[in-house]
């Protein structure tokens, strides 16, 4: 996934295996990274159009959570952007440019239904000439099979995990003290401007999508990462980001994304209507302010 990986495990006689947990991360790569030519992924964006792609249950899974979620967000969270995401050189193919012309006709083939998956099988095709990107919502998917994985070895007792960013954990270490995750001061790495402790939350799944970390310089302008899907360009570059708590670590990873995605305002009030535990990191000039959700602000305040 182009990225590391940290598996923390408390317990006496664990059978489960450092290759069992790497070949589970793996195996979500194979089917879901567009970097690699023969991924399922891949696949399913070089069919041709209405033609039937076989695939996997965890293709599926994450094809199905995605379409939901850009339909609620009503667009504004959607993997059928991977032409965008290369065309402003975030994804795979980074120097293959469109013309003005050919980027009209892709950003208009772009949709929450532009995809299919049939009721029969386990099939998915495109219904118009869009390619998929699962960056934002793979890792936390990957993480989620690696959870209920360790959940099947009686003999772990506690358990954390982190990729690239995103983290699942139990509610407590072995010892009975909570794990912690710090949201960074994107203008002082490594200086934490709040600590969300694992043992306040149900499920302790976190993933955080933010510009300062990943975003390209161009005619000395920064871009960010994060496409705005209604403009269909980046959206203006701030040090800033938002920090998801969920009960799944692919929910996060996606509503992490999707609220990065929308203006502050909007994505506030969406989290606030759809229960969303979010904190998001309004980055000003000298200083940064912290805008929790309600759901979350009863918490941690």
């Amino acid at each position: 996934m182009g990225t590391t990986y940290k598996v923390i495990l408390y317990g006496k006689n664990i059978s489960l295996t450092a290759n069992e947990i790497h070949n589970t991360f793996d195996q979500v790569n194979h089917e879901m990274s567009a970097y690699l030519k023969n991924s399922s992924v891949s696949r399913v964006n070089n069919r041709d159009i209405f033609e039937w792609s076989e695939v996997s249950q965890d293709f599926i899974n994450v094809l199905t959570y995605a379409i939901t979620l850009c339909n609620k967000t009503k667009g504004a969270y959607d993997v059928s952007i991977g032409r965008l995401v290369n065309h402003w050189g975030f994804g795979v193919d980074i120097k293959n440019k469109y013309t003005k012309q050919e980027m009209v006709f892709y950003e208009d083939q772009i949709g929450c239904d532009s995809v299919e998956i049939s009721d029969n099988d386990l099939s998915v095709r495109r219904v118009r000439d869009v390619h998929l990107d699962f960056s934002s919502i793979a890792k936390g998917y990957a993480i989620d099979l690696v959870h209920k994985r360790i959940l099947q070895d009686n003999d772990v007792e506690s358990h954390f995990i982190e990729l690239g960013g995103e983290i699942r954990s139990t509610s407590f270490k072995a010892n009975n003290t909570p794990w912690v995750v710090g949201i960074e001061d994107p203008k002082q790495l490594n200086r934490f401007l709040l600590k969300l402790e694992s043992n306040a939350f149900n499920n302790f799944s976190v993933a955080t999508s933010g510009d300062y970390r990943n975003f390209r310089i161009v005619d000395n302008r920064n871009i960010s990462h994060t496409l705005n899907t209604q403009t269909r360009e980046p959206k203006k570059y701030s040090k800033s980001s938002v920090t998801v708590v969920s009960d799944s670590t692919m929910k996060a990873d996606a509503l992490a994304t999707a609220l990065n995605s929308m203006e502050l305002d909007k994505a506030v009030t969406f989290s606030n209507d759809n229960k969303i535990n979010a904190v998001f990191l309004n980055s000003k000039i000298n200083d940064a302010d912290l805008i929790f959700s309600n759901t979350l602000a009863k918490i941690v305040k």
